[in-house]
């Protein structure tokens, strides 16, 4: 069966070089290796059709200003839509943005990423500056991706690696705090009703959502009881199901089920995490997904035919 890999990264040679001459974002992780031809053959081995590549790291780690980094972003989106180009009916990108503490540059970066480059999408990261995505600083930018009615992309982000558990051993955040925070996003834009008042964004949240299928339930009755938020735990439910969740990462048998059994249909978008997924780590948790799908009647909207929906650019060639 053909699929189409929603979370998918790629790694610029610019990129690459401004990760590396900043220990202060890298903090002494190293980045995988890749190419756009590994991508391709990532891709033949595994029967992925389509990827939408995304860098899904902060772009923020060249400039120590506005214009630098809004300029770097411009240089990282460009170079991916020449990939695309080179590639259209195999590739498509979700646009880096500048950190969305600076209000017009987002803007501005949403405007020219989707209206002159044609990207699939914005891939965000799950907070700024301490600020998760529902607050009221980055509303402008939510009323843009709306009025584009964009698909949004939402990774977690390297702000929080200074949080990360360090005694008696290490506890590296992207291995276990990410998940939780892009629940903490998601739920945030529930809460602050950001996802209510802009339901023109398709918002695709990766990992499987994070905790957000196991924690919904208690999250959404509780809130309620307790008037944390102004709707009910069923329309905080409700909301929750509306997300798209991708499968990167997701593979391992438990938290796939429990996805499946939450997600509102159509809602599963397949997803790998190349490269900062290893192919060889991978290995299982795509093989899981495959014998799952194998066993389902919507494995075809699962695999593909939901992220065509998204993304009907690619109907032409699937």
């Amino acid at each position: 069966m053909q699929k189409i890999d929603t979370h998918h990264h790629v790694l610029p040679p610019r990129f690459v070089q401004a990760w590396d001459d900043n220990p202060a974002l890298s903090r002494g992780l190293k980045l995988p290796p890749w190419s756009l031809d590994q991508s391709i053959e990532f891709m033949g081995r595994n029967n992925i059709s389509a990827t939408i590549l995304s860098l899904g790291a902060p772009a923020t780690s060249k400039g120590k200003d506005s214009a630098e980094a809004a300029s770097f972003c411009k240089e990282i989106n460009d170079y991916t839509a020449s990939l695309r180009d080179q590639h259209p009916s195999q590739f498509g990108f979700f646009a880096t943005l500048p950190s969305l503490e600076d209000t017009q540059a987002c803007i501005d970066g949403i405007r020219y990423s989707l209206e002159v480059l044609k990207a699939d999408g914005i891939n965000l990261l799950t907070s700024y500056g301490g600020k998760y995505l529902g607050h009221p600083d980055f509303r402008p930018v939510w009323d843009e991706l709306n009025r584009h009615a964009a698909v949004v992309f939402i990774h977690p982000s390297f702000e929080t690696m200074e949080g990360a558990i360090k005694e008696p051993q290490p506890l590296p955040s992207p291995v276990f705090d990410w998940t939780h925070e892009t629940t903490r996003t998601a739920v945030h834009l529930i809460t602050t009703d950001t996802f209510r008042t802009h339901r023109e964004c398709k918002i695709i949240l990766s990992h499987g959502g994070g905790t957000l299928p196991y924690i919904a339930n208690r999250a959404a009755n509780l809130s309620a009881r307790l008037g944390l938020m102004d709707k009910s735990a069923e329309e905080f439910l409700d909301e929750a199901k509306s997300f798209y969740f991708d499968l990167a990462f997701a593979g391992y048998e438990e938290p796939l089920q429990l996805l499946l059994g939450f997600a509102r249909s159509g809602h599963v978008l397949y997803g790998s995490d190349y490269p900062f997924g290893l192919e060889q780590e991978l290995a299982c948790q795509l093989q899981n997904i495959d014998q799952a799908l194998q066993k389902r009647e919507d494995a075809p909207l699962i695999a593909r035919d939901a992220a065509l929906e998204l993304f009907p650019r690619l109907k032409s060639s699937q």
